[in-house]
């Protein structure tokens, strides 16, 4: 059985798995080259799974939880902020990978772990403030109906900005084209289509 919340937690997965990429790439032992080129292709492709995650909390999850506890709800409002701070931190880190003469790696480096650090605590706060209290407070059919929101927005994202319409994580270990880096490759671009059920446990 599939649980309601198993599409968020495949996001998690795959966000997780990117910050093993970031790790890795910032321990490996190769020239500064090679690790601004693994380094900006991580953070190219880490931006549609995490922009797509916040979408859905955004339009669907944060909306359900006002729904129950009101518009005032304190634990959405300190997401959302948190929200703009993961795009804050993105963007960081990407601007400063542009950067190729008098490379800023100190710089780099914070701003990588920032974005870690960050996604790591906002995960834990999704699951406590925010998928539990959805877990415990709605019924199987509106569980299924969340489902069914989430998977619009995935799908109106595939459509309008041409993101895959799943992404899924893919154990292989491969190289960004022309380099010898080897580092998780933990966004795959495929469709895959099959039944979830809102069953709760």
């Amino acid at each position: 059985m599939v649980r309601w919340d198993e599409g968020i937690e495949r996001d998690h997965d795959i966000l997780t798995h990117q910050v093993d990429a970031l790790e890795a790439a910032l321990a490996v032992d190769v020239t500064d080259e090679d690790r601004r080129v693994v380094l900006a292709w991580i953070v190219q492709t880490l931006w549609p799974a995490l922009e797509l995650h916040l979408r859905k909390e955004e339009e669907v999850l944060f909306p359900a939880v006002h729904r129950l506890i009101g518009e005032n709800a304190g634990a959405v409002t300190l997401m959302q902020e948190e929200h703009k701070e993961l795009r804050d931190a993105h963007r960081r880190l990407a601007e400063l990978l542009q950067v190729y003469e008098h490379t800023n790696w100190d710089g780099i480096r914070l701003a990588a772990e920032s974005l870690m650090e960050r996604l790591e605590d906002h995960r834990k706060k999704e699951k406590r403030l925010v998928l539990d209290v959805l877990e415990y407070s709605l019924k199987s059919k509106e569980l299924k109906d969340l489902v069914k929101e989430l998977e619009e927005v995935a799908r109106r994202a595939h459509e309008e900005e041409g993101w895959p319409a799943t992404i899924l994580y893919n154990k292989r270990a491969v190289s960004p084209p022309g380099r010898g880096l080897n580092v998780p490759d933990e966004i795959g671009y495929g469709s895959v289509s099959h039944e979830i059920t809102a069953e709760k446990p």
